[in-house]
């Protein structure tokens, strides 16, 4: 059956036996079908059945970025008059799609692929050739209307995955698309971060008119209170081999298909699942003790249930700060007690801190204050593969120190036994956190941690994911998971929900789903106003690098527009509220430009400060006498200091490298250079022309060194990139591909410590629970680890660049650089100072 396409609408995309076949075997299709202009469709599946695949197809991904076979006939229409123009996303690749098609990925990381936010949402309006002027509040709109219009100017590698995932979303609808391409979108976001994006994706489709097809395994909290109708009026079904099951009208299709669905592993609307019957999990929390469930997950020794195995007391949890008086506190006055037997789920908004919560109980964070005493836990992270340390799946288990019987145990548990000598890497993502579930059991902690085990798994794989927590709890450990999904409490013995700060509970499960103001403030439901919660913060500000930023009110793009109706409130509870004359009293917005650094000299053009420097090098070059090096270093010194307010030490440390380097020149030509020798008793050779060569080589090294600490220091590469590309006609691709690079560079310390962490977590732990220090050949793995993880996210960086248009052809600039009289002052400067020290000294 087929869902009637919106009457009278042109077709956006055609397809006609359309199918796609990786190397690995696994494909989807073949599929024919239509999206016609503002169509909404959902396209649903188990995991495994094709589903991203099939979008990286209509998105040009496969096979230009992907390897892959594509069979069949796909045709995206830009609607031109006279006629729609085709374009063949196989043939023509992401380019090609980029102006009529927005896509958004499962990752957020990579989906965010240059430094600045703003500058990330402005890429594909410059790729689209918007004027400039339209481009700041088209920018604020988008970001607004996610509800992260604040972080306009916030760097990419300080925003938590929620936060990455909504600004990724706004650069795929910013530059109106026809065609809108979305893979769980909400996977990573609380409610009210849900309600925000469909109520964004809503309010594109209604003013563009572009078609939607989307991918998404949280059915009603994307449908809201209208349930089945709040969903896209059209489901395409496919099974779990990738054909398709089913095209048409949502209600026909999941009333007709529901069981096949659900019995393959996919979320149904909660209205389908009560027609359906039955109930999920099949064990009641608490039940008793499967068979063989302690043979799988043993333990040291038999704990009698409900004994505390470990105790947090009033305890303050946040960042490390280098004052240590606990700025930026994520949690305070925080008691909780893990008792053997039983499964403890915490719940609560993105940044409330469950991830700080469970950082801290494994011992990997400390506490700012408070204590926690007890036994030792094991931590699995949100994103499996970071844990992994061993070549093959089956390693990766042995790495855990379980015997062979038990591993092979483990393994058939698993569901994993077919896959046991295939790296863990190649894994869908259902089996790898299966997998590092199963390795972090298999290493015999009284205590096991599960952050967001059931993130974007579809429901066989959470089902597998959850009976395995709910086992290790029925075999005497102390479990405990967070979550934001609330179906994952009925698996759960207790539940915590961190709100506004504080612990509440612990409580039934049932206490709280039925406490509607709790889940509220919990942000497990939609609050009267949407937006950032105050107490939002981000994986890095937990890291320390920076501290939360207040939301409390952008402008609005312009009255009555319908992408400016959910702006963020004031908070309530801010603890220090500015008045309108500072500056700082209200966050920056896309429409701001970006805040002016202090420091005199870094206010000037970063493309005068390189032609400065530039000059500056070539007149050392010519000099080899050391007398006006020596002035022109002295004169530097003082210029930076003064021009970027560096003290001396701040200075001398900057200066270190060109300091030893200078040191070895100039050791190496007093001792090599023939000549006069000045003292001939000494043990070594030395002469005057060496001398004066070797010092104005040095002297020359730190002049230049020290030219290039300043201009560095004085210019950020969004600044850099954009004069030169307003003055030296730098191109856009090598411009932006650079800031591409700079957004990953920035990433890397987050993604070195996630890595260490994990594998930490892998090593037996010290006497008191700690986790063990990494040794060098741990040290080594893991920055191979890093190596891989970076070349990975540097070949969907390069995907999302080209998703937003970036290639060679036309586009306008949003932010240029204008020279000003003081640039012109400080070049005189310079000339004139340069010019009188060459004159003294000739």
């Amino acid at each position: 059956m087929r869902a009637p396409a919106p009457s009278g609408e042109p077709r956006v995309l055609v397809a006609e036996g359309l199918e796609a076949v990786l190397p690995s075997g696994a494909g989807v299709g073949p599929w024919s079908g239509e999206i016609r202009a503002g169509e909404q469709v959902l396209l649903l599946g188990p995991s495994g059945s094709g589903k991203s695949t099939l979008l990286r197809v209509l998105a040009g991904a496969i096979p230009s970025h992907q390897r892959g076979r594509v069979t069949g006939r796909v045709r995206l229409l830009d609607g031109t008059a006279g006629g729609a123009s085709a374009i063949d996303p196989v043939a023509g690749g992401v380019l090609a799609t980029a102006p009529v098609l927005g896509h958004l990925g499962q990752d957020p990381v990579d989906g965010v692929c240059l430094p600045l936010i703003a500058d990330d949402v402005a890429l594909p309006l410059e790729s689209a050739c918007t004027p400039p002027e339209r481009i700041g509040p088209r920018v604020h709109e988008v970001l607004s209307a996610m509800g992260v219009g604040e972080l306009a100017h916030r760097s990419a590698a300080t925003l938590s995955g929620g936060q990455l995932q909504r600004a990724s979303l706004a650069a795929a609808i910013a530059a109106r698309p026809r065609l809108l391409l979305l893979d769980e979108p909400t996977a990573m976001l609380d409610a009210e971060g849900v309600a925000a994006v469909r109520s964004a994706v809503d309010a594109a489709t209604d003013q563009t008119g572009c078609a939607l097809l989307l991918v998404e395994h949280r059915l009603d909290e994307w449908a809201g209170e209208r349930g089945l109708d709040g969903l896209p009026a059209r489901t395409v079904a496919l099974d779990r081999s990738g054909r398709v099951l089913a095209d048409g009208p949502t209600r026909e299709v999941l009333t007709a298909h529901g069981p096949v669905l659900r019995e393959q592993g996919c979320w149904l609307p909660r209205e389908i699942e009560e027609r359906i019957g039955g109930s999920w999990p099949a064990e009641p929390a608490g039940s008793a003790e499967p068979a063989g469930s302690a043979a799988l997950v043993p333990l040291a020794s038999a704990t009698p249930r409900s004994e505390v195995l470990l105790h947090l007391r009033d305890a303050t949890l946040g960042p490390p700060d280098a004052s240590g008086r606990g700025e930026g506190s994520v949690l305070t006055g925080a008691d909780l007690e893990i008792r053997a037997g039983r499964l403890l789920a915490v719940v609560g908004r993105n940044g409330a801190g469950k991830s700080t919560l469970l950082g801290a109980l494994s011992r990997l964070d400390p506490l700012r204050a408070g204590t926690l005493e007890g036994a030792a836990a094991g931590l699995v992270l949100q994103r499996p593969e970071s844990q992994f340390v061993a070549d093959t799946v089956e390693d990766e288990l042995a790495a855990s120190g379980a015997p062979q019987d038990v591993r092979r145990a483990m393994l058939e548990r698993l569901d994993l036994a077919d896959h046991a000598a295939q790296s863990p890497y190649r894994l869908s993502g259902g089996q790898q956190r299966r997998l590092s579930l199963g390795a972090m059991l298999l290493a015999d902690r009284p205590v096991l941690l599960a952050d967001e085990p059931g993130y974007g798994l579809d429901r066989s794989a959470q089902e597998a994911v959850l009976s395995l927590l709910r086992e290790a709890a029925d075999a005497g450990r102390g479990v405990v998971m967070t979550t934001h999904d609330l179906r994952s409490l009925e698996a759960a013995d207790e539940v915590v929900v961190i709100a506004d700060g504080r612990l509440v509970g612990p409580l039934a499960p049932s206490d709280l789903l039925a406490d509607d103001a709790l889940l509220r403030r919990a942000g497990l439901r939609v609050a009267d106003r949407l937006g950032p919660h105050p107490r939002e913060g981000t994986e890095a500000e937990r890291a320390g690098s920076s501290a939360p930023v207040r939301a409390d009110g952008s402008l609005s793009p312009g009255a009555g527009s319908p992408l400016s109706e959910q702006q963020s409130s004031a908070p309530a509870d801010d603890p220090a509220p500015r008045t309108a004359l500072d500056p700082l009293a209200r966050p920056r917005t896309a429409l701001d430009p970006p805040a002016r650094p202090r420091a005199p000299l870094a206010r000037r053009d970063p493309t005068v400060l390189l032609g400065l420097l530039t000059a500056l090098s070539i007149v050392c070059i010519t000099l080899t006498d050391p007398a006006p090096l020596l002035v022109l270093y002295a004169l530097l010194a003082a210029g930076t200091m003064l021009g970027l307010r560096l003290g001396p030490l701040a200075l001398a440390r900057a200066q270190a490298p060109f300091v030893l380097f200078a040191a070895g020149v100039f050791m190496v030509n007093v001792l090599s250079r023939p000549g006069h020798e000045p003292w001939p008793d000494l043990p070594v050779r030395v002469t005057s022309e060496g001398i004066v060569l070797g010092a104005a080589l040095a002297l020359r090294a730190l002049v230049i060194g020290l030219g290039a600490v300043a201009v560095v220091r004085a210019s950020d590469p969004g600044r850099t990139m954009t004069s030169l590309r307003t003055h030296a006609r730098l191109p856009a691709r090598i411009a932006l591909a650079l800031l591409a690079g700079q957004r990953l560079l920035e990433d890397l310390p987050r993604r070195w410590a996630t890595i260490t962490r994990a594998h930490r977590l892998r090593r037996p732990p010290s006497a008191d629970g700690t986790p063990a220090r990494l040794g060098p050949r741990a040290m080594a793995r893991c920055a191979f680890a890093l190596l891989v993880d970076a070349i990975r996210s540097s070949t969907r960086i390069a995907f999302a660049l080209e998703s937003r248009g970036l290639g060679t052809g036309e586009r306008t600039q949003w932010r240029t650089a204008a020279l000003t009289r003081t640039d012109g002052a400080l070049v005189v400067g310079v000339v004139l100072a340069v010019a009188a020290v060459l004159v003294l000294a000739g």
